[in-house]
C-alpha cells in the first residue's frame, strides 16, 4: 500500500500527538513531526506532502506567519493545509479562514470524530461527513461570514475568489481592506460573471462584480481617488502564469530559482493525477513538465493537459533528447524540448517561452486593473450575509442560507449566544451545501472547527442543545 505523507508542524510533541499518528498510520498515513519551520521547508523542497498540519501552540504571532507561509508557498499550492486547535486562537482561526485552509480540527474531538473529520477534510473528493441524526430545533438568527480574495481592482469592477457561490445579479456586502481604504465598513457589490477559470487562491469560484456604483453614493470622492492611487502603487500587473508538473525533486527546486513569484504567478502538480484537473483551473502561460510525464501511460494525461491549457500557451518539456530551447515544430502547440535546465533559461523564458502572451485574450477585467500582493491588506475580503441556525448539537450545525456556501469552506459565525459560551466567534467547516436548484433558500451543514468542550458543557449528556434546551 502507497502510504502518504503528513506533515505536522508544532513546538513540541507530546503523548497526545503521537497517539493520533498511530492512528492515521493504521490507515495508510505516514507522519513526520517537525518543531522547526526552516526544516520543513527543507524537507519539502525534497519531498513534497500532501498535507500539512499547522499546531497552534506556537505563540499566535509565529502560527499565524506560518499559516501565511504555507498558504504561499509555490511547491506546496495543492496540498491540504490544515489546522490543530488546541486553544481557540480566533487570529489564528481567521488567518487559516482567509488564507483557504481546508479545515481547522478540535484537538479535543473524540478520536473517531477526529479521524473521520480528517479524512474528510483531506479528500480529493467531495464527500459527505455526517455523525449525529438527532440534532435539537435552533431556528436563531445568525450573521455569517465568507472569506474572500480579491485579484484585481479596476475602475469599476473586481475579481474575487471564495467559496461563496452567488447567482448573477446578487449584491454582495463586502468588508476588507479595500473597503475600508474607500472609508467604508462594506461595500456592496453586484455579481456581474461567474468564472472557474484563471484561479489563483485556494478557492472554487470567481466573480466579478461591479463596487463602483455603491463607492460614488457612499464614499468621499477624495478617499476613492486615494484608494486607486494605493492600488497603482502597489500593482504587481498581470502576472504570467508557470505550471510545473515536475515529480523530481532537485528539478523542481532548480526551476523553482529562475522563477521570481513577484514577476510569476506559478504552480506545480503535487501528484501525477494533478496534471489534468490543476491546469484547468489555473490557465497556465507556460508549463515546464518532464519529458517522461509525456510519454507511455502518462500520454493520455498529458493530451487532457493540451486541451485544458489556453490557445497561447507554451510548453517546456525537459529531459529530452533536443538541445536547449529546441522548439518542437510538430507538436499541436507552442512546445519547446531540452535535455536540462540552461544557465540563461531566464531569458529564455521572456524572449521565448512567453512570447506568446501577445496572443492572449483579453479577459473581463477593467484595462486598468491592479494586482494587488497576496500579502497586501487589499487582497483579502469578508462576505457578509444574513442567515438562520436551524439545528445544531456540540459538533454539528444546520444554517439555513440565501447565498449559497460551497462545500469545503471554512466560514466564521458571529452570534452573542456563541461568544458569551466561547470567547469569540464560531468557526465552522462547510461539510454539505445541498443546491435548490439555484432558487434558495439553501441548507448548510457544517461541523465545529473550535474546541468543543464549551459546547459539550452545556449540553449535559450530549442532549440539550445549544440554545439551551433541556
Amino acid at each position: 500500500m502507497k502510504r502518504s505523507s503528513v506533515y505536522w508542524l508544532l513546538p513540541s510533541v507530546d503523548d497526545h500527538h503521537h497517539r493520533r499518528a498511530s492512528i492515521l498510520d493504521d490507515i495508510g498515513y505516514h507522519v513526520y513531526f517537525f518543531e522547526n519551520f526552516d526544516t520543513l521547508m527543507k524537507e519539502i523542497s525534497i519531498k513534497r506532502a500532501q498535507i500539512l498540519i499547522l499546531g497552534d501552540e506556537w505563540t499566535s504571532a509565529e502560527a499565524i506567519s506560518y499559516a501565511h507561509a504555507f498558504a504561499n508557498i509555490p511547491d506546496i499550492n495543492a496540498a491540504r493545509l490544515l489546522v490543530s486547535n488546541s486553544r481557540n486562537d480566533f487570529e489564528l482561526m481567521d488567518a487559516a479562514m482567509n488564507e483557504g485552509f481546508r479545515d481547522i480540527i478540535p484537538a479535543d474531538l473524540e478520536d473517531h470524530e477526529w479521524l473521520q473529520r480528517f479524512e474528510f477534510a483531506t479528500s480529493g473528493v467531495e464527500s459527505i461527513l455526517s455523525q449525529h441524526s438527532d440534532l435539537d430545533e435552533v431556528a436563531e438568527p445568525i450573521d455569517i461570514v465568507v472569506p474572500a480574495r480579491l485579484v484585481w481592482v479596476g475602475a469599476q469592477q473586481v475579481w474575487m475568489e471564495t467559496r461563496c457561490c452567488p447567482r448573477v445579479g446578487d449584491t454582495l456586502k463586502m468588508e476588507g481592506g479595500f473597503a475600508s481604504s474607500l472609508g467604508l465598513d462594506t461595500l456592496n457589490a453586484q455579481v456581474m460573471q461567474k468564472q472557474q477559470t484563471n484561479l489563483t487562491y485556494r478557492f472554487s469560484e470567481a466573480i466579478i462584480a461591479t463596487w463602483y456604483q455603491d463607492a460614488v453614493l457612499n464614499a468621499d470622492p477624495q478617499k476613492i481617488i486615494d484608494t486607486l492611487d494605493t492600488l497603482h502603487r502597489v500593482d504587481l500587473g498581470q502576472r504570467p502564469k508557470i505550471f510545473l508538473a515536475i515529480q523530481s525533486p532537485a528539478l523542481r527546486t532548480t526551476l523553482l530559482k529562475y522563477l521570481d513569484k513577484r514577476k510569476y504567478e506559478v504552480h506545480t502538480a503535487l501528484q501525477k493525477q494533478s496534471l489534468i484537473y490543476e491546469p484547468k483551473f489555473f490557465s497556465p502561460d507556460l508549463v515546464f513538465i518532464e519529458e517522461r510525464l509525456t510519454q507511455g501511460e502518462s500520454k493520455r494525461s498529458f493530451y487532457d493537459l493540451l486541451r485544458y491549457m489556453p490557445e497561447h500557451a507554451s510548453i517546456v518539456t525537459i529531459g529530452g533528447k533536443e538541445t536547449a530551447s529546441s522548439k518542437n515544430r510538430d507538436a499541436p502547440r507552442r512546445t519547446w524540448t531540452i535535455k536540462h535546465v540552461p544557465v540563461n533559461l531566464s531569458e529564455l523564458i521572456e524572449r521565448e517561452y512567453l512570447a506568446g502572451l501577445a496572443q492572449r485574450r483579453p479577459g473581463s477585467n477593467d484595462k486598468q486593473a491592479s494586482f494587488p500582493p497576496a500579502d497586501h491588506s487589499f487582497s483579502f475580503a469578508h462576505l457578509h450575509m444574513t442567515a438562520e441556525l436551524v439545528k445544531a448539537d456540540y459538533l454539528q450545525f444546520n444554517l439555513r442560507t440565501t447565498t449559497r456556501i460551497g462545500p469545503y469552506s471554512l466560514i466564521k459565525i458571529i452570534s452573542p449566544r456563541f461568544q458569551q459560551k466561547l470567547g469569540g466567534p464560531l468557526y465552522v467547516k462547510v461539510i454539505e451545501s445541498l443546491d435548490t436548484a439555484g432558487a434558495g433558500p439553501y441548507l448548510c451543514k457544517a461541523h465545529i472547527c473550535n474546541l468543543t468542550q464549551e459546547l459539550r458543557r452545556s449540553l449535559p449528556g450530549h442532549t440539550d442543545q445549544v440554545a439551551g434546551k433541556s
